[in-house]
């Protein structure tokens, strides 16, 4: 099966959000497209999402060891990101455990160049796709622009290098495009 990546809208909730989704409902929904998804053939689906270095490191040694869980803590969609870790060690979801994954984008660089250590991490999502992944580009009520379509670099990342965020946002777009749904 050809990798597919998805525009996944989510809307939070907020207080200019009415009727948004909860953490829960959020991890819930990516949870619950990422069983239809393997249940269509895929042999896995992975979500975007804004991570820290510390945290795409993390996940890189969880799945790289056979772990589904990289004990994701934080604020924003890092919340999203735990509870689905949790869900996923529960009777209702573990038939997806190492079958739906985070793929993170680091937003919060530590050691590395932040151009280079994004560029990695959309060769990882690249990777993915190339082995018929789902990969579901997170969208929210804060995604407007043709420019800024994906939920990555919100929040404590708002700050990040211009360039930084034309590479992510237009890495995605062209993953997108590369790998229609």
């Amino acid at each position: 099966m050809t990798g597919a990546f998805i525009d996944f809208p989510l809307t939070y909730k907020s207080g200019h959000a009415p009727g948004g989704l909860s953490n829960h409902e959020q991890a819930v929904a990516i949870l619950t497209k990422g069983r239809a998804l393997v249940a269509a053939g895929h042999p896995g689906a992975a979500i975007i999402y804004s991570a820290n270095e510390g945290q795409t490191d993390d996940l890189a040694d969880a799945y790289g060891h056979g772990r589904y869980k990289a004990g994701i803590a934080g604020a924003n969609q890092a919340q999203v990101m735990a509870t689905l870790e949790t869900l996923l060690g529960e009777d209702d979801w573990t038939d997806l455990q190492l079958k739906m994954r985070i793929a993170p984008i680091t937003t919060i660089p530590i050691h590395s160049d932040p151009l280079e250590i994004v560029e990695s991490d959309l060769a990882r999502i690249r990777a993915y796709l190339e082995e018929g992944w789902a990969v579901l580009g997170w969208q929210n009520q804060d995604c407007h622009a043709p420019d800024h379509p994906y939920a990555i670099g919100g929040g404590v990342a708002s700050t990040m290098r211009a360039d930084v965020k034309q590479a992510i946002q237009g890495g995605l777009r062209q993953l997108a495009s590369d790998f229609p749904s």
